[in-house]
């Protein structure tokens, strides 16, 4: 008797034993379910970084636009459009623009809204930055020098005093100014100098080359060659300039009166 007892209470403590070790295997398992599942979760959650596509016009329509400098927040840039040529949809930040070919051009919006420019040879201006498509409808080659500025809006004040379409008015003459961008046409038969003037950051396209002389504020010169359709980037500087050759020489100055970033 006391053996079958015996026998009864050993059965009873394997049974249990086992049952407990089942128990803890399931919430084991269950556990690592609900881990599994709170990970795929947040996982799912978490979205993917989404990298915007370029949309600067050198990088969407390489053979039609030019990257002459990139500098200090400012690109110079050469758009070519040949009869027929046309761009995909593209930006261009605050910019100034002189057109050294005319012609006919369509200038398409995000929208979709069309808008036909007869760009004259000589014209120019400043735009605000826009994303648009072009296409020349036109019979000509147009090339027009672009000046995008990349830096914070608002303009910086201009000292009177050495302001050189106030100092040398015969000289050199404001055509475009908004946006913190000046277009300045600077004008200089041969023989003629002009006083001690400042300009700030500014790129530069020669409209008709010649040879220049500037001196600076202490007394150095240096004489430059610029031939027609040279363009350059010209760091904020204080000068007076020369004509020392025997052609006129007509210059566009795209002053950024904006600070760097």
């Amino acid at each position: 008797m006391h053996q079958k007892l015996k026998s009864r209470f050993i059965l009873a403590l394997a049974i249990s034993f086992f049952l407990t070790a089942c128990g803890g295997e399931e919430k084991k398992e269950e556990a690592a379910k609900t881990a599994d599942s709170t990970a795929t979760t947040a996982k799912d959650s978490v979205k993917p970084v989404v990298k915007e596509a370029p949309t600067d016009a050198v990088t969407v329509a390489p053979g039609l636009y030019k990257l002459l400098h990139d500098t200090l927040g400012v690109k110079i840039l050469e758009a070519t459009y040949k009869p027929g040529d046309s761009s995909a949809i593209h930006s261009h930040a605050d910019y100034g623009l002189f057109v050294i070919e005319g012609g006919t051009a369509a200038f398409y919006a995000k929208d979709g809204t069309k808008f036909v420019n007869e760009m004259k040879t000589g014209s120019s201006g400043i735009k605000a930055a826009e994303f648009h498509s072009v296409k020349n409808i036109g019979k000509t080659t147009i090339k027009v020098l672009l000046v995008e500025i990349n830096r914070p809006s608002g303009a910086t004040a201009i000292d009177a005093a050495t302001d050189p379409t106030k100092v040398a008015a015969a000289l050199y003459k404001s055509i475009h100014d908004t946006l913190g961008i000046r277009l300045v046409m600077a004008t200089y038969k041969p023989g003629q100098s002009s006083v001690m003037h400042a300009h700030p950051d500014c790129a530069v396209y020669a409209i008709s080359g010649g040879t220049a002389e500037f001196t600076g504020k202490d007394g150095k010169k240096i004489t430059n060659e610029m031939k027609t359709s040279w363009s350059g980037f010209t760091p904020a500087d204080t000068h007076t300039v020369k004509n020392v050759g025997k052609t006129t020489m007509k210059i566009l100055l795209v002053e950024v009166n904006r600070a760097v970033k």
